[in-house]
């Protein structure tokens, strides 16, 4: 009985080794968790950028502005934070009294993940803009 239950335990590390860790990765500008392979350690960067508004007329108001936020991940199956275009949006905005908009926008992407355990950091730098009427 020991001896079969010690077997148990044995093959159930062996499974969960083998399975890997769960990862998180970005898909298309947006952060999605995946699960691939013996994932133990993670440090990757990404980014996308967006195109200014077509056919608008604006004054810029601010070239450069900031705003980050991060996503923690535990294991896939607890995920914790926001990091949508429409917060980070906001966010920045917030900083630039009078914008109305951003233009010619770039969303940089950090993760970190040892072990299921992930961190995401979005960082959105754009050009906070008024348009003309």
């Amino acid at each position: 009985m020991k001896k079969s239950l010690l077997l148990a335990a044995g093959t159930f590390c062996a499974a969960l080794l083998m399975t890997g860790c769960a990862g998180i990765t970005t898909n298309n500008g947006g952060v999605a968790p995946i699960s691939a392979g013996p994932n133990f350690y993670t440090e990757v960067s990404a980014n996308a950028i967006l195109q200014p508004i077509a056919g608008s007329d604006y004054t810029v108001v601010k070239r450069d502005v900031k705003a980050s936020a991060k996503l923690m991940s535990y294991f896939t199956c607890v995920n914790i934070g926001d990091v949508s275009f429409a917060t980070l949006k906001a966010e920045a905005l917030k900083q630039v009294p009078g914008a109305q908009d951003l233009v010619d926008v770039k969303m940089d992407y950090a993760m970190k993940n040892i072990c299921g355990i992930n961190e995401v950091t979005v960082t959105l730098t754009g050009t906070a803009v008024k348009f003309n009427k």
